[in-house]
């Protein structure tokens, strides 16, 4: 038996003003401030994370150093191929065009997140390299994060529901998988923020209809256009690829084509062309297209076809994550897109499946939409060779749209299930996830430190947080905006008790920090050489003057550098004329296993 539909009641002059508020800029200012409560914990104070974060990072501050330095100061060593086939460079040889992180190009992804990053980096040190910090870089993931969960809240009241809307995006800002990106300096926010941007404006693109106004004519696909060339930027061809295959299962369904023509494509081509073509010019005439066209298709092709860095997964893989990853949003999840799919398509009576589908309309255009926009990427994403959990980020804005949209038709009686929503194992495998998620895990990162402080603040979070949960389980039944607003207190809770509490505070994860510290007594000119441990947050915490040593390299090197720093295993032997300056142990997360170093100054 369907959900059935209840007439509207008296009830429904209230839902009236609830959305009138949705709409408001009050109901914005709210949402950016509950947002700033989960993005800003551990902003600050969490160090350099390895090893994306520290790679994007340092090529941001290169690139930064390069336009802000001349003469001396400046590393701008040409281009050259090493006898190994490596392409190698000064450390600000790259300009503007192509990142590089110490003395290679990093030309995995685009560029547009790295120049942000450097804007903001010479905005806020006065465009003084020399006093940037790591969370100058970090401070583009927010703004972006903000920025897709504002389009999410707009793309609701298009949609002709408000509170959704709002709702959607606060279950977006909050979910794991955002809040730990958006603490970062990666691409990841800025390619959800360009593709919600994109997918927004395509859906007022179908939905303008008939309309000509200069707005709807030439504004929306400009802004689309715009929108697909700033993602392109940002990761390459998720975001047209995402446009594209929501644009072809609408029109399939749908049965329209036409409304293809509203999105301008001659204007798109001379939008990309001028934003991508000086970029991909100045890069190609710097290391070559041949480099440039063999970096891209490895980074595209090569990774669909099989694991790249061993990131393999099973087909699911995503869908399982998603319970975890977009908690506690993932209450509704299922029944949601269940009611998505039925409500999308509408299917007339006929003699047989077949028929009933040549016979198909269009039910709810805005399910249609989302649905469009979720599936056939999200099946890419299952498919491709390569999976990591965050692939899947630029299809959450559409998840969280449908599942607000089902909790608060629940809630406002629109719909009577015929059993129980969430059913009572549904409900305990959210509630289980939850106690895992914001108790378990900080608990178990305070244990794997070892020290005190982190482990009283974890439990005491991991204590309010389940108890956020027990209650709002209990409310369930009775409030599904309660529950989730309980559930979205419990997430608070966690955000800063992990993020502002225990990580600032593990000194044993912070490895890195412990040997710059030790390096900070040798001049700020000695060279740093190191055996062993050679992540790339060491390379952000030298400003890439380490040089990463082979085991049969670190004697040669230290005859040849007098005075540089030397870091080694703590049962490597000393030389004669060695001095020790320090030792360092803790976790190597990277490779999840316990080190102890020693820091040496070659004499």
């Amino acid at each position: 038996m369907p959900d059935t539909p209840i007439p509207p009641t008296d009830a429904s002059a209230a839902v009236t003003r609830r959305e009138h508020a949705a709409r408001s800029t009050k109901a914005g200012l709210v949402l950016v401030a509950l947002l700033l409560a989960v993005y800003l914990p551990g902003l600050f104070s969490i160090p350099v994370v390895d090893r994306d974060e520290a790679r994007f990072a340092q090529a941001s501050r290169q690139m930064f150093e390069s336009l802000a330095w001349s003469g001396d100061q400046a590393d701008t060593r040409p281009f050259e191929r090493t006898e190994s086939g490596q392409i190698r460079a000064g450390h600000h040889a790259g300009g503007w065009s192509v990142p590089m992180v110490g003395e290679r190009p990093r030309l995995a992804k685009p560029p547009l997140i790295y120049w942000l990053q450097s804007a903001s980096a010479a905005v806020l040190t006065g465009l003084n390299p020399l006093a940037d910090h790591i969370w100058h870089y970090r401070l583009p993931s927010v703004l972006s994060a903000i920025a897709a969960c504002l389009i999410t809240w707009r793309l609701g009241v298009a949609m002709g529901c408000a509170r959704a809307g709002w709702l959607g995006a606060l279950l977006l800002g909050v979910c794991p998988m955002v809040v730990w990106d958006a603490n970062q300096a990666r691409a990841d926010q800025l390619l959800l923020a360009t593709t919600t941007g994109a997918m927004a404006a395509l859906m007022l693109i179908h939905r303008a209809g008939a309309s000509r106004g200069p707005w709807s004519s030439w504004g929306l696909p400009a802004g689309f256009w715009l929108s697909v060339g700033a993602g392109v930027l940002t990761k390459g061809p998720i975001t047209p690829m995402v446009a594209v295959l929501t644009a072809l299962v609408v029109s399939w369904v749908g049965r329209d084509w036409r409304w293809l023509r509203r999105t301008r494509p001659l204007l798109g081509l001379v939008i990309l062309a001028a934003v991508l073509a000086p970029w991909v010019v100045a890069t190609a005439r710097t290391v070559g297209w041949d480099t440039l066209t063999a970096i891209w298709f490895d980074e595209t092709i090569g990774r669909s076809a099989e694991p790249k860095e061993g990131h393999w997964g099973p087909p699911g893989y995503h869908f399982v994550l998603l319970a975890l990853l977009f908690w506690p949003g993932s209450l509704l999840t299922l029944y949601a897109l269940g009611l998505a799919v039925r409500g999308a398509v509408r299917l007339p009576e006929g003699p047989t499946r077949r028929a009933r589908w040549r016979a198909r309309g269009v039910g709810d255009p805005a399910m249609l939409f989302l649905m469009a926009w979720i599936v056939p990427s999200w099946l890419i994403f299952e498919i491709v060779g390569t999976k990591l959990p965050h692939y899947t980020l630029p299809l959450y804005p559409p998840i969280a749209l449908l599942t607000a949209r089902a909790v608060l038709d629940l809630a406002d009686r629109i719909l009577t299930p015929p059993k129980p929503v969430p059913p009572v194992s549904g409900l305990a495998i959210w509630v289980v996830l939850g106690v895992a998620l914001t108790a378990g895990a900080p608990v178990a990162i305070a244990v794997i430190a070892g020290e005190a402080f982190p482990i009283v603040a974890a439990v005491v979070g991991g204590l309010v947080s389940v108890g956020l949960i027990v209650v709002a389980a209990r409310a369930v039944r009775r409030s599904l905006p309660r529950a989730h607003a309980l559930a979205v207190g419990a997430a608070l809770v966690f955000v800063f008790t992990l993020l502002q509490l225990v990580l600032p505070n593990a000194r044993a994860l912070h490895v890195t920090e412990q040997l710059a510290a030790i390096i900070d007594r040798a001049p700020s000119d000695a060279p740093v050489g190191a055996a062993v441990y050679h992540e790339d947050s060491l390379t952000f915490a030298t400003r890439a003057r380490v040089r990463r040593l082979g085991p049969m390299q670190v004697a040669d090197w230290a005859d040849a550098n007098p005075g540089a720093v030397l870091i080694l295993p703590a049962d490597a032997p000393a030389q004669p004329g060695w001095t020790e300056l320090g030792r360092a142990e803790g976790i190597n997360y990277s490779k999840g296993e316990r080190v102890e170093l020693r820091v040496f100054r070659v004499e």
